[in-house]
């Protein structure tokens, strides 16, 4: 579970992206917040999955993939919305796509 600081208010996922990595899987969107740590807010809709079991599984696993490259410059808002396309991945393919997703981002160091 993320600490309170270290997520997104659902208030700022519509407003100003500066940067997005789009790929069939994911759709990851960052920037700048101006703040003293990073902030991550994950999107799961129903469509990527109707069993809110699976959903919140995904949400869990995107969380550990963000908190495994978290030390990246501090200051950068981050929304991840995942596709639908997902549900037909294994747990250690989601992780490693979105792995390559995030290696994608500019704002994230690996």
């Amino acid at each position: 579970m993320l600490l309170k600081p270290s997520r997104l208010p659902s208030q700022e996922f519509r407003s100003g992206w500066r940067q997005t990595v789009a790929t069939p899987y994911f759709l990851l969107k960052t920037k700048e917040n101006h703040k003293a740590r990073n902030r991550i807010g994950i999107v799961v809709g129903t469509a990527a999955n109707k069993n809110a079991v699976k959903r919140n599984f995904l949400k869990r696993q995107a969380r550990a993939v963000f908190q495994t490259v978290h030390d990246a410059g501090a200051g950068k808002d981050f929304l991840l919305v995942v596709s639908s396309k997902t549900s037909s991945l294994k747990k250690k393919q989601f992780r490693t796509l979105l792995l390559e997703t995030i290696g994608k981002s500019k704002d994230i160091k690996k």
